[in-house]
């Protein structure tokens, strides 16, 4: 009796062994509503204003923008020197960048 129920158990095993989440693996990314919700709030997020001879663009949610370039259903209409002019469904809105964590050391005048 007893062997048959450790052989049961050992043949059990593996196939709950495999849908055993591996803790080295990344979580899962979340769906739904509520994970779309988040999607467009992080793709509005301003990380950098980039100004060079081809112009001015925006980084916003991890991608390059010049005006005029859509990301989803946001579209860029103007770079400014802290903030950029959005217009996304209809409505206008402007991402500003957030403050330095570091600020620039200020210096003191030689003695």
């Amino acid at each position: 009796m007893s062997r048959a129920l450790l052989l049961i158990l050992a043949l059990a095993v593996p196939p709950l062994a495999g849908a055993a989440l591996d803790p080295t693996q990344p979580p899962r990314a979340p769906s739904g509503p509520a994970a779309a919700a988040g999607e467009a709030a992080s793709a509005a997020l301003l990380q950098a204003i980039l100004r060079g001879p081809a112009g001015a663009r925006a980084v916003i949610g991890g991608r390059s923008l010049a005006v005029g370039e859509r990301l989803g259903e946001l579209r860029v209409l103007a770079i400014r020197a802290r903030s950029v002019l959005i217009e996304r469904q209809g409505q206008r809105s402007e991402l500003h960048l957030s403050h330095p964590i570091v600020t620039p050391a200020t210096r003191s005048p030689s003695r």
